[in-house]
């Protein structure tokens, strides 16, 4: 009995071996979809630089130059008004009545914005430079959110690439197994098994694909297919993904040193100062309409010279209702500064914490290994390879092995949601300090070439 059962166990480790050294049948599913030319590709770099051509920020900057043209309005004088009167003229078809005939011209100034002048332009300034704070905080908002669609896509696309690993690596065990029924050394079950995993992992990357296509189509909305693409690529499906974290700048400022430098607080306070403003000039507006009247008056063909001013007397209307409009805007915008303040020292607080914790910790799991990359992920593809041989060997059962695959694939998506949480708060904490994220990202992440 002896003798035999080493000779069957010698030939079912050679066809072992020779199974492991066929190279894994991919499956249909994946057959079918890939396409036959690799997809286009981007950087983050190329990401942020194609921002700038949103249409969000571009609206924005129009925003602004509306209100650098209220500002110029404001500070403008009022027209000179020019008027000519003609007295005792005669009617169409009617003989010239008994008078001498009188004709004057006169030219008059208004008055009021000279007084009016000063508020108006300081709530002008004030306005635009709220209008420049809210372009900035669309584009750190517009910017931020285009750093998280890329990062979900590249997340996504890891989580995909796993799949088609784990579904190929399933697919050696399958035929492994089938291999070992068909010489009749092992049982039905732990081919059924291995089938059932394969299937369930086919499964699960159909699903993980359809996220890709989503996350893909998010990030579409940030990237000007003109200025990115290549000509002829018509839809942007993969991303350049980096195993390294972002350094963590040293000295940088506290996050209460930092909190007035946000847009949304920036704005709060121009707010502020304008409604400030705006109750200066409706408090100009109790005299309405002041302007001076100098003029020629030609009558019995003598000229002589006319002047006058109006002066409307506020009587029955002293401006009270506008002016307790404007002093509650401005208690309104008072309060929404508080807010303002507070959001920003809790959103700030909170980024910089997260950052440096994540850094922390990400900076233990990104040690390098023997062969280059991350060493959590080296120790996942070990044991993966370990509980792979020695399964083979007889040294553990099939849970064992499909254990460690699923560990493989779960040490994958654990780092690098890790490692991209870390990415996106530090480029978020250095967006809310008003540092340009394309100066803070690595020289090495550069553009696709064209």
């Amino acid at each position: 009995g002896y003798g035999m059962a080493l000779p069957i166990a010698w030939m079912c480790l050679c066809v072992g071996s020779i199974a492991a050294q066929v190279p894994p049948r991919p499956p249909a599913a994946i057959d079918a979809q890939s396409p036959p030319v690799p997809p286009p590709s981007i950087t983050l770099r190329a990401v942020l630089e194609s921002v700038a051509h949103h249409p969000a920020i571009q609206a924005a900057g129009a925003r602004v130059r509306a209100a650098a043209g209220s500002r110029s309005t404001a500070g403008a004088l009022g027209n000179l008004v020019f008027g000519v009167q003609l007295e005792n003229a005669p009617l169409p078809g009617r003989p010239q009545p008994p008078m001498d005939r009188e004709t004057m011209a006169t030219a008059m100034l208004p008055l009021e914005a000279f007084y009016q002048r000063g508020a108006r332009v300081h709530r002008a300034a004030a306005e635009l430079r709220a209008s420049e704070a809210d372009a900035a905080a669309v584009k750190q908002r517009v910017t931020l959110a285009a750093v998280r669609a890329y990062h979900r896509t590249a997340l996504a696309q890891i989580v995909v690439d796993a799949d088609a690993d784990l579904v190929a690596w399933l697919d050696s065990l399958v035929a492994y197994n089938r291999n070992r029924v068909t010489e009749g050394v092992a049982a039905e079950a732990d081919l059924l098994r291995a089938q059932l995993e394969r299937d369930r992992a086919v499964a699960q990357a159909a699903t993980h694909s359809a996220e890709l296509a989503g996350a893909a189509a998010a990030l579409s909305e940030f990237v000007d297919a003109s200025r990115v693409l290549r000509p002829g690529d018509s839809v942007l499906v993969r991303v350049e993904v980096t195993d390294e974290p972002l350094e963590l700048p040293a000295g940088l400022s506290p996050p209460a040193d930092a909190t007035p430098l946000l847009p949304g607080v920036r704005a709060a306070r121009e707010r502020l100062d304008a409604s400030g403003a705006a109750i200066s000039v409706e408090r100009t507006m109790l005299v309405r309409q002041l302007g001076v009247m100098v003029g020629l008056k030609q009558s019995v063909g003598v000229t002589s010279f006319v002047g006058g001013f109006s002066l409307p007397l506020p009587l029955l209307d002293w401006n009270r209702g506008e002016i307790a409009r404007r002093k509650g805007e401005r208690d309104a915008a008072a309060s929404d500064l508080v807010v303002e303040e507070r959001v920003a020292a809790a959103t700030l607080a909170g980024v910089a914490a997260s950052a440096r914790v994540l850094t922390e910790r990400i900076a233990a799991l990104a040690q390098h290994a023997a062969d280059g990359g991350p060493a959590m992920l080296w120790r996942a593809d070990e044991a993966r390879r370990i509980a792979l041989g020695a399964y083979r060997e007889g040294a553990v059962p099939l849970f064992g092995v499909l254990d460690a695959a699923h560990a493989w694939g779960e040490a994958r998506r654990a780092y690098y949601e890790a490692l991209f949480a870390q990415r996106e708060t530090v480029l978020t904490l250095l967006s809310l300090q008003g540092t340009d994220l394309l100066s803070a990202l690595p020289p090495g992440e550069k553009g696709p070439e064209r």
